[in-house]
């Protein structure tokens, strides 16, 4: 099953092109706001870490995925603080189901 182009995960920035991107809430059902690296079971799968963290992990994975440091850096610093878990002005959103 292929999804619309516009999904992309919430936390980290990934594109979720199939179903099997997508994270899970605890009954197993389907989140469409995260991908399964990031949320599982009803769960961030790295519970407590900050923006910078996530952009520095973020950053590392691209870079041995064979991006560049300058392109990964770039891309980290645009895209993961926009993204709903790292806004500064969301409210906490209900995730369980």
């Amino acid at each position: 099953m292929e999804t619309s182009e516009k999904n992309i995960c919430q936390s980290c920035g990934m594109p979720m092109k199939n179903i099997t991107d997508f994270g899970t809430y605890k009954d197993g059902c389907i989140n469409t706001d995260y991908c399964h690296y990031c949320y599982n079971e009803g769960e961030f799968t790295d519970k407590g870490i900050s923006l910078e963290e996530k952009m520095a992990k973020n950053i590392r994975m691209a870079v041995k995925m064979g991006m560049s440091k300058v392109d990964a850096s770039n891309l980290a610093t645009n895209v993961i603080p926009s993204l709903w878990r790292w806004r500064k002005s969301n409210k906490v959103k209900h995730l369980e189901k």
